[in-house]
């Protein structure tokens, strides 16, 4: 991980432990001084964990529900709802031993069968994730399972109330990682069973996190009390007041005013806040295991013909000034991203390099593959996410260097974050700028899932025979050393290939209250705010 952004985080850190003041009440949202007040850039895209893609939403629900494991603020695997496990020797059979005396919100208590539930809900046909397969797709029986062949999941099963054992088809080293993501929350089968749909609402949402649902009023306000039952223990807050605000400007305002604690800046408030001696001290860096990416597609019949051609992949490649992209939309405060791996991560090349920016090899790479100048090329519509100016700024500067290097003309799409996901998943937009937030801290995720033929997730069209073989390889080498090694050359064919051109490394700033505390960080973002602490 850069050095620089290590140290602003322990700095950061540093001051959330040991600073505290005082603060106006705020004018809006509970009354009670121990509720954290904070802003949802977007609103929920589901409340049903085996529905969810998006890492706004995993944010929320991470507060609400729990699975068998969970990460640590050091980047570590740690039991959660299971105190242990063990491993068979052949690598495929996992056993969970369950926390005793473990509650649902409702009072019900969880138990090896809920979990089994859980899985098998996540996978389920009637249910329809379009994510269950991708994280839960090696447990043994479940393509059959979800493709509706089978009536049951047989690779898991509850062996008394508080063992579960689940069975994966390959011995998989970072398999038990893909736990940590929300299709293997533990839910309520009696709570679910209230909707007719079998969905999970507003209205039945029943969880063991350590905060619980009181209300959901669509675009305004999330409504979260502190779980005084956790088995980990009562959260130090009373709750959670979550304001819905898809504007990056009236966040701002709303924290200067003092209407919440913590909010995401922008590069834009930034400029201002870094000058004023009040909100400087209050401006915090926080690295994340994510890369923004320029994705590309390839796909029939709604990518871009010309994507198939690899010489205008890797033209577009070579017009990309990512340096500039981070000077001018984030101040240089954004490492640039040669990798889609991000820093932290295991197998995460320091040295490794992308192709350099090259205008000339540009052009001429366009001009070979049959469009000189630009003459011919179509317009390029490059979809993005609403609500965030930064975003607005970099796909400015794509629209900027396309037209200056190549000739090529760029047409902005601002989309609400739920459209945009949905026309991501049905192969919608030729070209789009996103994140791809690690599910776990696993190479496999960045590159099996998201560029393997035939994933879920590879919604691009893109495939190479050689790159599946070796993300084959990789996914079931149980040598760590050998196994990176194998995911390096998995990489090598993407710095050529570019199904997505990586941009940069996401590192969340945020403004937070120097009167907040105990807040627990890692790469994979806040972890629930269990030990947050204020003191206004």
């Amino acid at each position: 991980m850069n050095r620089g952004l290590i140290r602003q985080l322990a700095v950061s850190l540093v001051l959330l432990a040991l600073l505290s003041g005082c603060a106006r009440r705020a004018s809006n949202g509970p009354s009670h001084d121990n509720y954290l007040r904070i802003a949802a850039t977007a609103e929920p895209t589901t409340l049903d964990p085996a529905m969810v893609e998006d890492g706004p939403t995993i944010s929320l629900l991470m507060q609400i529900y729990e699975g068998l494991v969970r990460w640590t603020p050091d980047n570590k695997l740690a039991p959660a709802l299971a105190t242990s496990w063990d491993v068979s020797k052949d690598g495929c059979i996992y056993t969970f031993h369950l926390r005793p005396g473990v509650k649902f919100h409702s009072g019900h208590p969880v138990t090896a069968t809920d979990v089994v539930y859980s899985i098998s809900r996540s996978l389920a046909p009637k249910t329809a994730s379009p994510v269950g397969v991708t994280y839960l797709g090696d447990i043994v029986g479940a393509q059959a399972f979800n493709a509706g062949k089978t009536p049951t999941l047989p690779g898991i099963k509850a062996l008394d109330p508080l063992t579960v054992q689940i069975t994966i088809s390959k011995p998989k080293a970072y398999w038990i990682n893909v736990l940590t993501y929300p299709t293997a929350y533990v839910v309520n089968a009696a709570s679910v069973a209230r909707d007719p749909a079998g969905r999970i609402t507003d209205q039945n949402t029943d969880g063991a996190g350590p905060f619980k649902l009181i209300s959901y009023k669509s675009g305004v306000s999330i409504e979260l009390a502190s779980n005084a039952s956790y088995w980990d223990g009562a959260p130090k807050i009373a709750g959670q007041h979550v304001q819905i605000v898809t504007d990056a400007r009236t966040r701002h305002s709303l924290y200067v005013h003092g209407d919440l604690d913590i909010v995401d800046e922008t590069s834009g408030s930034r400029e201002a806040d870094v000058k004023d001696p009040a909100l400087a001290s209050q401006i915090h860096y926080f690295p994340r295991a994510a890369t923004f990416y320029l994705a590309l597609n390839q796909s029939a019949p709604n990518g871009l013909p010309a994507f198939k051609d690899i010489r205008v992949r890797q033209a577009l490649a070579y017009a990309t000034d990512k340096k500039r992209i981070v000077d001018i939309v984030f101040d240089g405060k954004r490492d640039v991203a040669d990798d889609l791996l991000p820093e932290g991560l295991p197998g995460y090349d320091p040295n490794y390099r992308g192709l350099p920016y090259d205008p000339a090899k540009a052009r001429a790479l366009l001009a070979a593959a049959g469009y000189p100048g630009g003459k011919g090329f179509p317009a390029l519509p490059i979809y993005y996410r609403e609500g965030n100016p930064d975003y607005a700024k970099l796909v400015d500067q794509l629209r900027q260097m396309y037209q200056e290097n190549l000739g090529v003309t760029v047409k902005p799409q601002q989309t609400e974050l739920s459209s945009l996901l949905a026309g991501i998943d049905n192969g919608s937009y030729p070209a789009y700028h996103l994140r791809w937030a690690a599910d776990y801290l696993d190479p496999q995720d960045f590159y099996s899932i998201l560029c393997r033929t035939g994933s879920s997730e590879n919604h691009l069209g893109y495939s190479n025979a050689k790159f599946d073989a070796l993300c084959d390889r990789a996914d079931v080498e149980r040598n760590a050393a050998n196994r990176m090694a194998i995911y390096r050359q998995a990489a090598a064919i993407l710095r050529t290939d570019f199904p997505r051109i990586p941009l940069y490394y996401q590192c969340d700033v945020e403004l937070i209250k120097p009167y907040v505390s105990g807040i627990q960080d890692g790469l994979m973002g806040h972890l629930p705010y269990t030990a947050l602490v204020l003191k206004r």
